[in-house]
């Protein structure tokens, strides 16, 4: 008997069972692996398909929540009112330059609140300023808050609770926005239309955009000023300036019969219809005086005038952000902190706004909205088909964002 064979095989055996142990491993691993991107593969589009079902099922919510209270925000409510005859007596009285227009309800106070701070810091703003409040709490609270700052009351029921983007009642106060706009219109009435959750570094009033009459409207934009950005001359639709005019008119009569029947945002149709009709003549400001939340995450050159921190989904978390990013004015006893808002302005023309995720981690608003906007990018940047995409692709906002 041969030594090998006294020893069960020796090498030869041993080699012979590792290579069926590896072969039997590799096996393993490659059921194993095909299994897990089955599970994955499969995961993937059952989660697909619960956020399309929850998608369908809050646009469908959405639009019959705006048909069921439409009529408290319509246009024939608003012009027959008596409170639509005061604010016109009002800005016939007091306002020699168009009023800027924000609405609140009580849940928006404290943004609100935030946002005066930093703007009494501003001389002539507060002049300029007219909130359309939404229930008593914000009437009393602005009117004894801020008693020089003029109001339009609008009690509305359907907008008394707090809400978030692309619900019912987001929709339900862009048709309210919309037909006080067309309402005011009629009136002969030009106006800014704005909202509080920006930050102003400068008074944009002093820029004089309602002497120019080579446009009927002036937008803010999203995107960038470089070249290649896709959203540029998107319209934001945070701030802008719309003169009264039989074009803007039409403008705004076609938007509102598209808000109280379509699951989709307002921003979406004013760049349908800017970027479709020859009239009225829409145009942007530069980005150099309006910029969204994205020019944080820049190199911070070239500080705006106002800059819209708008990248959250969940209303009643965007203060806490601001705060994060050192956008917070208000001290604990209710009264503005000057120096906070100097310190702010001087880290924006500084260029040294803190972002950094170690101290501010992304919030889950914002991350949807980056992710969105990348596809967004993408799909605009498709060489033709991006072309014809960019008049109508916002339009279909609401539906795309399948997480919000």
């Amino acid at each position: 008997m041969t030594e090998s064979t006294k020893s069960g095989g020796g090498p030869n055996l041993r080699n012979l069972l590792y290579t069926i142990w590896t072969s039997t491993e590799c096996v393993l691993y490659k059921v194993l692996f095909n299994r897990v991107t089955l599970i994955a593969f499969y995961a993937f589009w059952f989660l697909f398909g619960v956020l399309v079902l929850r998608k369908t099922q809050n646009a469908i919510t959405a639009v019959r929540y705006v048909k069921t209270h439409g009529e408290t925000v319509s246009l024939s409510s608003i012009e027959e009112s008596r409170e639509f005859a005061d604010l016109i007596d009002t800005l016939d009285r007091k306002f020699s330059r168009p009023p800027a227009i924000f609405l609140l309800n009580q849940y928006a106070l404290n943004m609100t609140d935030n946002f005066l701070c930093n703007t009494a810091t501003l001389d002539g703003a507060h002049e300029r300023f007219i909130f359309v409040t939404l229930d008593t709490v914000a009437r009393d609270t602005i009117k004894k808050r801020w008693p020089e700052i003029q109001q339009f009351h609008w009690p509305t029921p359907s907008l008394y609770k707090p809400f978030s983007f692309a619900e019912g009642p987001y929709q339900t106060i862009y048709l309210l926005r919309s037909n006080l706009a067309l309402a005011l219109i009629k009136k002969g009435k030009s106006f800014w239309m704005m909202q509080q959750d920006t930050f102003w570094r400068k008074n944009i009033f002093d820029m004089n955009y309602e002497d120019d009459m080579s446009y009927d409207a002036i937008f803010d934009q999203l995107g960038s000023e470089e070249e290649h950005s896709m959203r540029k001359e998107w319209v934001n639709g945070a701030n802008f300036f719309i003169r009264a005019n039989n074009d803007t008119q039409l403008f705004f009569e076609r938007m509102s019969e598209k808000l109280a029947h379509w699951y989709t945002p307002d921003m979406g149709i004013m760049i349908q219809q800017c970027h479709t009709w020859k009239k009225p003549v829409c145009a942007y400001i530069p980005h150099n005086v309006v910029y969204s939340w994205e020019w944080m995450f820049t190199e911070q050159k070239d500080p705006p005038y106002l800059m819209q921190l708008d990248c959250e989904t969940d209303g009643g978390s965007k203060l806490m952000q601001l705060g994060r990013y050192g956008f917070h004015f208000v001290n604990p006893d209710g009264t503005c902190n000057d120096q906070k808002v100097a310190l702010a302005k001087g880290k924006m023309e500084n260029g040294t706004v803190e972002v950094q995720m170690s101290k501010t981690l992304p919030s889950w608003g914002r991350l949807q909205f980056k992710a969105y906007w990348y596809i967004v990018d993408y799909m605009l940047w498709t060489p033709i088909i991006g072309e014809y995409l960019k008049p109508y692709l916002a339009m279909i906002g609401f539906i795309l964002m399948i997480t919000i």
